[in-house]
């Protein structure tokens, strides 16, 4: 052998040793940071021995003789599992990113130190209830255990970023309660993306693409918006962008809920599902877990980082929450003097609070930073986006603040502890006033056969109340719109033992003519109005009925598009094969948005590209894709402008000819067809919408590597339903920014969804039905990080005993922890 050729295989060889052995040293060291799940544990400041029991799908049984233990041994459990994102979620919110993440992170850091969630949860810690605030020392003993117990054996994602997590705290739970609230409110997005339509394009034009619920608060666009500079939305796209990077990234952010009274449930007690829609990540945002103490017997999905069931039931109670889609914070345009520290109100000059602060980076020098805040909050318009995502000179803008309810003095933590510990319709209801944010509707159900629904959220009140205009951003040189309060809570809706014998919501109208403002962000009636359809289509129901309706795809939304694409087609000479047997198959569609089916492809591309063809004349690629970011607001409005023919807004302000609606309908069918059969061959039988429809649940590194994303992110599937079918499988309208992974998503992905699924009867009240959507890990070397993708995906459900004999059979594992 040639020595060229020996010393090639040498190199060879000597590769394929390097690559194994490291290979199987990061397979070991990735194996350390796997969770113990039987033995026994010492755990100092425990008051006495827990047992914790974990069956094959790594769900937990706490058995402890306190609360306190228990609280303990939740924390423990949820370091266990997901200590990275807990870690994540409270550096995001104290703005501290940067420290870890380098200086891309900084405009996120500077968005939440400005907006003042570090302050609010210190006040709400020394204000807090003595009881809650102790079980979150507990809680906070139990994370600090295991962070101490594995200290240099964390999971991967510490060691790329090169970081030890710190100690837990209890106000740290708190920043994670006021993240959630962060995430579920969408009015911060309304009132300054539709201050901005107008400006632009003046208000007659944009009063016909509003949505409008005139029963609650009409749409009267306020005079004043003219006399404003045009504003700054770079704290909408910096918000835009941290949702995006924390996997945030859909809109429909609301779920559904039902229950059914004894009389029509096929075993004589009330029945009562939940499926939140939330962004999907890896892992999945809920945690499943049994609490059983003497004073504290609670099952279903807790909230890592938090202590406490957040949906569930106790002996005695079942909750389940949507989304209220509450108007929950106002921006104001404010006017400084020359010296930019102080602001006018009422004809008064008033000082600005001035406070400097310091972003440490890795890798970077520190960021100084000043906020500034009026008597209503910060001024969050100097807060700026990245530079590289939208270049854009912000000189010469007003300045604009906000009020957020999630900057009250709230203590939602002991609110659910209340909850979880209710026995009755009573207490239940006394415990969900004392929840303002994020507003839920609760809906209920008890052992004595009453249902129930309660609003869980705080309504500000306004100065002059004038309500019509809580879409756009006031005027902050006037008091006239500041909160004077909060609407007392007796004041609020609810409902006990209906006549009609069941209770839904699906972020719909809460109620008719209501006095006081809630929001215009309701979502679309689709959602709502099958589940009414399925629940009045039969005399009984039953868990298994209940499992079908939570994986419903039909959409009443498409039964009432689909007759305005025929009819643009009644006066047409069709000669085009694909064109004719399109037609032919919308005709046949029962609306049932079918992965295999071609209809919902055929409807849901010409979907995109009538929305295009509608609005971005007038609107331009920036303000079109603020205006289709949160996606109920154009599926409302294009279905009013469907009603006018001759709205201007059909005709294309780029052509000499006028366009109506049917023409802009027939350029938008024909501009799908072309899609798909540029995407998947000129056959009609290949279009089917799971081939261009799928969902992937993306860990937080997700876009970076490619051969990364293999492992630690779980997809994609092929998929059904779309934004509005009760299987919520939303997708963005808006488009993708290419050129950074962290902000690219492919068309037609499904972003968003049921975060688990939750079925309860009460004639069987030692187990329940429930499936998340990835696993109980985060640990990507775990069995348990996507062992229940496939189930979620197919519409089955892990059936969870809370009966102690059955719990603590041999064949599950066994942990104690010793004081």
């Amino acid at each position: 052998m040639r020595r060229w050729q020996k010393i090639t295989i040498g190199l060879i060889i000597s590769a394929l040793l390097v690559f194994f052995i490291g290979g199987y040293i990061f397979y070991r060291l990735l194996n350390n940071s796997l969770p113990i799940y039987e033995g026994i544990l010492q755990a100092p400041g425990l008051r006495e021995t827990v047992e914790i029991y974990r069956d094959s799908m790594a769900v937990p049984y706490v058995f402890a003789n306190n609360d306190e233990d228990a609280a303990y041994a939740l924390g423990y459990l949820h370091a266990q599992e997901r200590l990275f994102m807990m870690d994540l979620v409270r550096r995001a919110g104290s703005g501290r990113l940067s420290e870890v993440m380098g200086k891309e992170t900084i405009p996120f850091d500077k968005m939440f130190r400005t907006i003042g969630i570090n302050k609010t949860v210190e006040k709400i810690k020394n204000e807090m209830n003595p009881s809650a605030l102790k079980l979150l020392e507990a809680y906070s003993k139990g994370v600090n255990l295991y962070i101490k117990e594995v200290k240099n054996k964390y999971t991967f994602e510490f060691d790329m970023l090169g970081y030890q997590p710190e100690k837990w705290k209890p106000e740290h739970s708190l920043i994670v309660i006021r993240m959630l609230a962060w995430e579920l409110n969408l009015s911060w997005w309304t009132d300054i993306a539709f201050t901005e339509l107008v400006q632009k394009l003046g208000k007659e034009n944009v009063e016909e693409i509003l949505p409008d619920f005139p029963q609650n608060a009409p749409m009267i666009i306020p005079e004043y918006l003219e006399k404003f500079s045009t504003l700054n939305r770079s704290f909408l796209e910096t918000d835009k962008l941290f949702r995006q990077f924390m996997g945030m990234n859909g809109t429909h952010i609301g779920s559904n809920n039902w229950v059914v009274n004894g009389n029509m449930s096929s075993s004589g007690k009330p029945i009562i599902a939940n499926d939140p829609h939330l962004a999907f990540t890896t892992p999945g945002l809920w945690y499943a877990a049994v609490i059983k103490s003497p004073d504290w017997d609670a099952a279903g999905v807790s909230l890592p980082g938090v202590p406490g069931i957040a949906i569930g039931k106790n002996q005695n109670i079942s909750w389940v929450v949507t989304n209220i889609m509450n108007d929950d914070s106002d921006f104001y345009f404010e006017k400084l003097d020359s010296s930019d520290t102080k602001y006018l109100l009422d004809d008064k000059w008033h000082d600005l609070k001035i406070i400097e602060d310091t972003i440490f980076v890795n890798g970077g020098d520190p960021a100084v930073i000043e906020i500034k805040e009026t008597h209503r909050g910060p001024i969050i318009s100097d807060i700026h986006p990245y530079n590289f995502a939208y270049n854009t000179d912000y000189t010469g803008y007003p300045p604009i603040s906000m009020r957020w309810i999630g900057n009250e003095i709230s203590d939602e933590l002991y609110a659910f502890l209340k909850i979880n510990k209710a026995a009755n319709w009573k207490e239940f209801k006394s415990a969900v006033q004392m929840f303002n944010a994020p507003g839920q509707n609760f809906v209920y159900g008890d052992v004595d056969g009453n249902i129930g629904y309660v609003f869980g959220g705080a309504l500000p009140l306004r100065g002059d109340g004038t309500l019509n205009s809580t879409t756009f951003v006031f005027d902050g040189t006037s008091s006239k719109s500041d909160w004077t309060g909060l609407l007392n809570r007796d004041q609020v809706p609810m409902l006990f033992n209906p006549e009609q014998n069941f209770i839904a919501s699906a972020n719909n109208k809460t109620v008719k003519d209501f006095k006081y403002h809630i929001t215009n962000l309701w979502e679309p009636s689709s959602r709502i109005d099958r589940i009414t359809e399925l629940i009045k289509s039969k005399e009984k129901h039953s868990p298994e009925d209940f499992m079908q309706y939570q994986m419903d795809m039909v959409s009443p939304y498409a039964k009432k598009m689909i007759p305005y694409f025929l009819n643009a087609f009644d006066t047409i000479d069709v000669t085009y094969d694909n064109l004719s047997l399109s037609l032919q198959l919308l005709r046949d569609w029962d609306y049932e948005l079918d992965k295999f089916a071609q209809a919902p492809a055929i409807y849901l591309t010409a979907f995109k590209f009538l929305l295009q063809n509608t609005l971005q004349d007038e609107m331009g690629d920036d303000l079109l894709n603020q205006y289709i970011f949160l996606a109920n607001i154009p599926y409302r409005s294009i279905q009013q402008l469907l009603d006018n023919p001759n709205s201007k807004w059909w005709d294309n302000i780029n052509t000499a000819e006028i366009e109506n609606r049917d023409d802009i309908i027939r350029e938008s069918l024909g501009n799908g067809l072309a899609f798909l059969e540029d995407q998947l061959g000129e056959e009609v039988g290949d279009w089917q919408w799971g081939a261009l429809h799928k969902v992937v649940f993306r860990h937080p590194f997700s876009g970076n590597f490619s051969l990364l994303d293999k492992f630690i992110n779980i997809g994609p599937y092929e998929i059904g339903g779309d934004g509005t079918t009760i299987f919520n499988t939303e997708y963005p309208f808006s488009e993708s920014i290419e050129e950074y992974p962290i902000f690219r998503h492919e068309l037609f992905e499904n972003d968003l969804g049921p975060s688990m699924r939750y079925i309860y009867d009460f004639a069987n009240p030692e187990e329940f039905y429930l499936i998340l959507t990835t696993g109980q890990s985060g640990n990507i070397m775990s069995e348990h990080y996507r062992d229940m993708s496939l189930l979620w995906l197919t519409g089955k459900y892990m059936k969870i005993s809370t009966n102690e004999d059955s719990i603590k059979s041999p064949k599950n594992k066994l942990l104690k922890l010793l004081p």
